[in-house]
């Protein structure tokens, strides 16, 4: 019996993704991820994932990238940053692998 997969939009526009169980593998609580970003919600979310974005260019990215590390979670194991020259017509969504 197949699972059923559970996709979250993600913008191309300086997007971040944040696998959700890392903060209970840092001991942090969904307010912290939320204050350091700089937002009251994510963009996109389900239980295992979470989509953040638009940001405003790279810079702000960077620094959002730094407060992120500065929480203990470390980038690509715990969240990655989506960003790329891609046409307006074209949407992404992410899940989490099923191995």
């Amino acid at each position: 019996m197949s699972q059923k997969v559970e996709y979250v939009r993600v913008t191309s526009e300086y997007g971040l993704v944040v696998r959700l169980a890392s903060l209970t593998e840092r001991g942090l609580a969904l307010e912290n991820l939320l204050a350091a970003i700089g937002v009251s919600s994510p963009y996109d979310s389900n239980d295992e994932i979470a989509s953040f974005g638009p940001h405003f260019g790279r810079e702000a990215l960077d620094a959002i990238v730094r407060r992120l590390s500065d929480l203990g979670l470390t980038y690509f194991d715990d969240f990655f940053e989506f960003a790329g020259d891609f046409p307006a017509w074209c949407a992404f969504r992410v899940s989490v692998a099923r191995t």
